[in-house]
């Protein structure tokens, strides 16, 4: 196990469990996204082994979509997995965009930094390298870049129109946002609290921060999934099986 840095316990990590997840919903009629279970476990739970392993345990969670069937899973007798942290639940709305819901998670980011991270993304990336990274940067915030392979077939073609080559499963050239994040507490004067809409996402503020230079992105090269549809929670659940790559934590 890697070294942990003492203060980490001290850095509140806001996880986004209130989302509608319309691309999935057949499989969210009756619980949230978060919630749905790979290896047994709800996501929810691979993701906060993973921040716990490095020494982070104090996990604020913001209810939305079937907010009810969080508060209840964690005041049943499943909450004996969590024995270990210390989950604050708060009701942000139903309708909320993830920005609005950080923003209104206020009170509870009693840190000058703190992490943020979607509900449905898992990955072995090195938390305590990414938050020294950010601390090290001495900005605004940090996100984590990752490079996916492209959903359709990726074409080369000569100039008379013949095909030249074609690739499955090509990897992007660009990085994409992982979704692990910190951000020092200054960055919620950047948000906006409102309900569904671009003007208040969580990313809303990246691109004026990085004209400023306030914006660093720790590129991970390692395992990085998450899921929008069954056939990405499919693969996550064939993941598990075969290897389980995001299992940085011991049994």
């Amino acid at each position: 196990m890697k070294k942990q840095n003492k203060s980490n316990s001290d850095i509140p990590v806001v996880i986004l469990c209130g989302g509608g997840s319309s691309r999935i919903r057949d499989l969210t009629l009756d619980k949230p996204k978060t919630m749905l279970e790979v290896g047994g476990m709800p996501i929810l739970w691979h993701i906060m082994k993973i921040y716990s392993h490095y020494g982070f345990r104090k996990f604020v969670l913001t209810l939305g979509y079937q907010g009810d069937y969080i508060r209840d899973y964690f005041e049943s007798e499943q909450k004996v997995f969590y024995k270990d942290f210390d989950v604050v639940l708060a009701e942000t709305g139903l309708n909320t965009a993830n920005g609005a819901r950080v923003l209104r998670c206020k009170r509870y980011l009693d840190s000058s930094v703190f992490a943020c991270t979607y509900g449905d993304g898992v990955s072995d990336v090195d938390l305590e390298s990414l938050y020294n990274f950010h601390l090290k940067k001495g900005i605004i915030g940090t996100i984590i870049g990752v490079r996916v392979n492209h959903n359709f077939g990726i074409i080369k073609k000569s100039k008379s129109g013949l095909l030249l080559s074609y690739q499955k499963d090509y990897p992007m050239e660009s990085l994409i946002n992982g979704g692990f994040m910190f951000f020092n507490k200054e960055y919620l004067k950047y948000l906006s609290d409102g309900n569904e809409g671009v003007g208040s996402e969580i990313e809303r503020p990246f691109g004026f921060l990085a004209r400023k230079g306030q914006m660093a992105v720790y590129h991970h090269p390692g395992f990085w999934g998450a899921f929008d549809t069954t056939k990405d929670l499919a693969k996550l659940r064939n993941h598990w099986k075969k290897d389980h790559p995001w299992k940085v934590w011991k049994d």
